[in-house]
């Protein structure tokens, strides 16, 4: 991109003497041009220069009107704007001559015209010739200027003189015969080809350089995105020998990749075949910015699933052990393995391993870095993600892993890295080498010295392993460190905890009640209630709703513990309000309950009936209240009711097949292990209100049949 050699030095003062060389032939514009180039590329120039209008017009005239005619030439005038456009203060003088709309065009045309050439070589077809699809001319007139001859004839002829004289590599290229070329022309035509794709880079790596930088206006990359910017970087990919061209290329894509619009361009155009081939070459540069435009991409699950699909996952493994692209590897990593598919292919290798090896040496090295998350915490957050495949958490887990992640979480009070070991306490295979830990989680959890963060991650570990089939004596961890009492604290509304506490609270409560002696001693000390009152203050969220429902369904699996629940608290009318919760889980877990409730000797069996066939029929219930309202005393005289009663229904067993099954079935209730079978009832889509949580449940007293059979009257 230099001038043209054994061009004099430039001086300032001769800048209108530059400017009158622009109105020659071709050798003189150009030489009149590099004079140019070599004042613009000193910054002290450049306000200058700016300031002389005639030179700005001139230039913009000569590239959009003899561009084609010379690479050289439009090389110079583009790198002159070039320097402008490194200062923002004269990006101005760039807009106002529409440099950058014309820069666009002839990289279009390069770009085609560069096909043509190598289709040309490569005998595939017939070359077009330049002077189609040419740029319109400037509708400005070109300013005359008198001849230093003194006569216009003269000038006339010698222009036309010269022009006939002046030939180009591309002229030769496009003039060539069709016939079949001998070995040598073709190795010729192959030298002159090599040599103007040169030139053709030379030219594109200026223009590029100069959109980029006047990119930093918004309004002027949206008018780029309209003229397809993408397509024109991602079409110039293909010369992958010139790196620096490349660099430049997938640089200025890394910057149009933060908008969706060109995202989605790039996308359409099959952006990652073109980047696959670049993680391969030997410049780190190229491969450093090729991460960050892939980067970039991976925010869109489709182009995600592109990257796995061009097998790109072993090569950016492969990145984690180069410390100059070990942080945007890790990111890339991180993003891919959101989806559950490729978590699988992380433990075809030795990666997981190899991860959390490196996760061991470096934990809490950089955890608070200024410039966004440091390289240890993307690798903690890859584990946490990796750690829900449950092959991967036994890779995790291996060879004494686990021991040096429980003695570094502990140590450090990460936060982070107890999420990660609470994820590999997920699986079963992992829950036996949990055992000789269980008094270290528990007693940080009751210890109250470490931050609710940690203690929330260790809560949820311990819910996950407290469990009679891990050979743990779950009533001796839960006397021995005060678990109950803990809880009870915790799920009390004046303590005022943070949601996500008194969730794992519900859920290690459920966990408790796994055993019968467990779900004794909570009920004892007021679970119950304090389940309830949890319920009511967070009757909203669902996941809350839920886990406190099983926490129920676990204490109805053991008989003491079941008739306090039934008898001294409200749990029975929440379960009913439940049964038609838009939730379909905790629909499932509410019938699982009510079932054991229905089967129990309790004035909440003949409810349970009615409230069932109400669910069941709402619909129907609906209609015929409403014909009756309608109808009044012209069906006074009919023999039967035009439904049913609700006393009729409270002395009378219900004999549907849905609900026979559930009702008469005679095998244990307390077994524990039953609630997940199927729904015991017709369950309603789309019949059926919201009942709601309501406090007028709360308050009623079933004293005999009759009054409670007033209460659900259907009359209109």
């Amino acid at each position: 991109m230099s001038p043209v050699e054994s061009v004099p030095v430039a001086v300032l003062n001769h800048v209108d003497d530059y400017v009158e060389l622009l109105y020659d032939d071709i050798p003189e514009k150009i030489k009149g041009s590099a004079l140019i180039l070599q004042l613009a590329r000193n910054p002290d120039n450049l306000v200058e220069l700016a300031r002389n209008e005639a030179l700005l017009s001139a230039l913009s005239r000569v590239l959009r009107e003899e561009w084609k005619r010379s690479i050289e030439l439009s090389t110079n005038i583009v790198y002159t704007f070039f320097c402008f456009s490194t200062y923002i203060e004269f990006h101005s003088v760039i807009i106002q001559y529409k440099i950058g709309s014309l820069c666009m065009d002839v990289i279009d045309y390069e770009l085609k015209r560069y096909d043509q050439w190598k289709e040309k070589v490569e005998g595939k077809k017939q070359v077009l010739t330049p002077d189609k699809n040419e740029l319109p001319k400037s509708r400005i007139p070109e300013p005359k200027r008198r001849p230093k001859s003194g006569t216009w004839a003269v000038a006339d002829v010698n222009l036309q003189k010269t022009r006939s004289l002046v030939s180009s590599y591309h002229e030769d290229l496009c003039n060539a015969s069709d016939e079949i070329l001998s070995k040598n022309d073709e190795e010729q035509m192959k030298r002159k080809l090599k040599a103007l794709s040169k030139r053709q880079e030379q030219l594109l790596r200026v223009a590029f350089y100069m959109l980029l930088n006047i990119a930093d206006n918004v309004k002027v990359e949206e008018k780029m995105h309209k003229k397809d910017i993408v397509g024109l970087l991602i079409g110039a990919m293909e010369r992958h020998s010139n790196i620096d061209l490349l660099i430049l290329i997938v640089s200025f894509l890394q910057k149009l990749s933060i908008f969706i619009e060109n995202k989605n361009s790039m996308a359409s155009k099959g952006i990652i075949d073109k980047l696959a081939p670049l993680l391969d070459s030997p410049n780190a540069d190229l491969v450093n910015v090729t991460l960050k435009l892939l980067f970039n991409l991976t925010f869109d699950s489709k182009l995600r699933n592109k990257m796995i699909k061009l097998n790109m996952l072993p090569k950016l493994i492969q990145f984690t052990s180069d410390d100059k692209h070990i942080t945007l590897a890790m990111k890339i990593l991180y993003h891919l393995s959101m989806d559950d598919r490729v978590k699988v292919m992380f433990t075809q290798s030795d990666c997981v391993k190899l991860l959390t090896d490196m996760l061991l040496l470096n934990v809490n090295s950089d955890i608070n870095c200024e410039n966004g998350p440091g390289t240890t915490d993307v690798l903690l957050a890859l584990c946490v993600n990796l750690a829900w495949n449950e092959r991967a958490a036994q890779q995790m887990t291996s060879e004494g892993r686990l021991r040096e992640l429980l003695a570094r979480a502990f140590r450090h009070r990460n936060a982070m890295l107890m999420k990660l070991v609470r994820n590999l306490s997920h699986h079963a295979p992992n829950k036996p080498l949990f055992v000789e830990f269980v008094g270290d989680v528990a007693g940080a959890v009751t210890s109250g010295e470490a931050p609710e963060e940690f203690v929330i991650e260790c809560l949820g570990t311990l819910s996950n392993i407290l469990n009679p089939l891990n050979n743990i004596d779950v009533y001796a961890v839960v006397e021995r460190y005060n678990l109950i009492p803990y809880i009870m604290k915790v799920l009390n509304p004046e303590e005022k905890r943070s949601p996500e506490l008194v969730l794992e609270a519900v859920v290690c409560a459920g966990a408790v009640c796994a055993e019968e002696r467990g779900a004794g001693a909570l009920a004892a000390a007021g679970g119950g209630h304090a389940l309830v009152a949890a319920l009511r203050q967070r009757q909203a969220d669902d996941e809350h709703v839920l886990q406190t429902v099983f926490a129920f369904r676990q204490m109805l699996s053991h008989a003491p513990a079941a008739d306090h629940l039934v008898s001294a608290t409200e749990a029975p009318a929440y379960l009913i309000d439940l049964m038609q919760d838009k939730n379909v889980e905790i629909r499932k877990m509410c019938d699982s309950c009510l079932d054991i409730i229905s089967q129990m000797q309790n004035e909440w069996a003949n409810r349970i009936k009615v409230e069932r066939f109400r669910c069941h029929n709402g619909q129907w219930l609906s209609v015929v209240e409403t014909l009756g309202a309608e109808g009044g005393a012209g069906d006074a005289a009919d023999d039967l009711p035009p439904y049913l009663s609700a006393e009729y229904l409270t002395t009378h067993r219900l004999t549907t097949s849905d609900s026979q099954t559930s009702l008469n079935d005679d095998t244990d209730s307390f077994s524990g292990d039953d609630y997940n079978r199927a729904n015991s009832r017709n369950t309603q889509d789309g019949h059926s209100d919201d009942l709601g949580l309501s406090d007028s449940l709360s308050g009623k007293t079933l004293d005999d049949d009759a009054q409670f059979s007033k209460n659900l009257n259907v009359f209109a």
